[in-house]
């Protein structure tokens, strides 16, 4: 049983408690900011399958709030499904990220917009059940972004700052990911993506890395529809993961 609950931390870990991403279906964060008084808000659904047959189901929350033209906060709330293959299913509230973003640099002709952020991983999540980690992590994102005509090209590389509080095997992590979004139109957008993370654990040598293709759909300036399929390129990734989500901007 001990062991068990130590499977379900580690996913937590690498993928359901990572910090917040980009917009969706992005996990590489964006330079962007929503800007002063403007309120957004991300919704998505997620269904997950393991190597050895185990599967989760995320929704996700995601409320946006520009401060200033330079800084957004958010805050980010996901609802878990797992349904592992040897035990009964789990399912609850997991933990919530707090973020923060602020615009260094304006993109400019040869120059790409430029932008920190930061994320506090809380430690609300049942930890008992898989459902989060039990403890708090910290983490720093380097972010740029680029327009290349109808071409957008995103970079991050970030640090956490992993808990070991309840797990002493723990070690913080670089993350780092790139991602490019081509507007076929005005409306509809092509999107792929690679990134990955370093492994929390201290000793698994395999690194999570996945891949994602999707695109989006620009129904007005209010409501954004979004679709990708994900694979995982390592042993320690999710095998496959299907996401559907809006975002909708008050």
């Amino acid at each position: 049983m001990k062991r068990f609950f130590i499977f379900l931390v580690m996913i937590c870990y690498i993928f359901i408690s990572k910090p917040a991403s980009a917009y969706r279906p992005f996990g590489t964060e964006d330079a962007g900011v929503a800007g002063d008084g403007v309120a957004q808000m991300e919704i998505s659904y997620d269904y997950l399958k393991w190597k050895g047959d185990d599967r989760d189901q995320i929704f996700l929350f995601v409320f946006i709030y520009g401060l200033s033209e330079r800084l957004e906060v958010s805050t980010e709330l996901p609802y878990l499904l797992q349904y592992p293959k040897e035990s009964a299913s789990k399912e609850g509230i997991g933990d919530i990220n707090l973020v923060a973003k602020y615009l260094l640099i304006q993109e400019a002709d040869r120059i790409p917009a430029f932008t920190a952020k930061g994320v506090v991983k809380l430690d609300n999540g049942d930890f008992e059940k898989g459902l989060g980690t039990g403890d708090r992590d910290y983490s720093l994102f380097a972010v740029a972004s680029k327009n290349l005509d109808n071409l957008t090209i995103h970079v991050h590389f970030g640090y956490t700052w992993v808990g070991n509080k309840n797990n002493k095997d723990m070690r913080d992590i670089t993350l780092y990911g790139l991602a490019v979004d081509y507007g076929v139109t005005e409306k509809f957008h092509l999107l792929g993506e690679i990134n990955g993370n370093g492994h929390p654990d201290i000793h698994e040598a395999n690194d999570p890395r996945n891949a994602l293709i999707g695109a989006t759909y620009i129904v007005s300036d209010r409501l954004t529809l979004d679709m990708a399929y994900k694979w995982g390129i390592s042993d320690t990734s999710p095998e496959w993961n299907t996401t559907i989500g809006m975002s909708i901007t008050f």
